[in-house]
């Protein structure tokens, strides 16, 4: 297995930025043994949650072994602070970057990816939202897209805590930021709400939806809500919950269960 930390300069947020990758060091042979170097790997594309990075999924999880355990390739990268994977209202478009530099730029430098059926996105609290935010939004990219921790219906949830509380001062408050303001947000590619409904109908072929929480969690009512606003929409969308808080203790069983899930829709690409 090789953990590659890659440094590049992307031209759609304009500065320097970081990926980790993880590749499996067994490679797709023919049966003489040598490489078949037009053979891709299964990707995941991981995201961390606010006030994270792209290490963070290295740091505390287990995902270097999860990766070599169902031979797939895992792409970390880094959006900063609590931009909730936003084209960020005062800020920067990481969301233009996520879905459309990000994926061009490693699937070209790396055997990995290649069809929808072989991509999977997943992330943890933010990360969460922004994984489902990106199936969503792109339901013909990914074949499969999963929330831990961070499935809501991010209006109720942002209009039920006190911006000054939770999300800093008047000014800076993470709305504003993001968005610009509630009335921007409602009805975006950033509404959870609106995804689910744009979704439903008009019947798109989504991706394989999964989403785990924690029934201590913080957030346990707002993932409540958003699979209630589903069901009554008739999406299919695989839930789990169980005892857990909003830490690694839950989130690394998740993902482990996440891949292992789908593991043999992939499988024969080592044929």
């Amino acid at each position: 297995m090789a953990l590659i930390r890659c440094g590049f300069f992307s031209e759609i947020i304009g500065y320097q930025t970081n990926i980790n990758v993880i590749l499996p060091f067994e490679k797709c042979r023919f049966l003489d043994g040598t490489p078949n170097v037009k053979k891709r790997f299964p990707v995941l594309y991981l995201l961390h949650g606010g006030g994270g990075n792209q290490d963070d999924w290295i740091r505390y999880s287990s995902i270097e072994r999860y990766a070599e355990q169902y031979k797939i390739a895992v792409v970390m990268p880094d959006v900063s602070g609590n931009s909730f994977y936003a084209d960020m209202a005062h800020g920067y478009p990481y969301f233009t970057y996520l879905t459309e530099e990000l994926p061009g730029l490693v699937e070209s430098y790396f055997p990995i990816g290649g069809c929808r059926e072989k991509r999977f996105v997943a992330g943890l609290s933010m990360g969460g939202y922004g994984s489902l935010k990106w199936g969503l939004c792109r339901p013909e990219f990914f074949g499969y897209a999963a929330s831990f921790s961070g499935a809501s219906l991010i209006m109720e949830m942002l209009e039920e805590m006190d911006p000054k509380l939770e999300w800093g001062d008047d000014e800076n408050n993470v709305v504003v930021r993001n968005w610009g303001s509630l009335e921007a947000l409602a009805g975006s590619q950033s509404d959870t709400a609106f995804l689910l409904e744009r979704a439903a109908s008009m019947k798109e072929r989504l991706p394989k939806l999964y989403v785990a929480i924690g029934t201590e969690d913080f957030s346990y009512k707002y993932t409540k809500r958003f699979m209630d606003y589903a069901r009554k929409l008739g999406l299919d969308i695989y839930y789990e919950e169980g005892p857990g808080e909003h830490d690694w203790d839950f989130w690394d069983p998740c993902i482990r269960k996440f891949i292992g899930m789908y593991a043999e829709a992939y499988c024969e690409w080592m044929l």
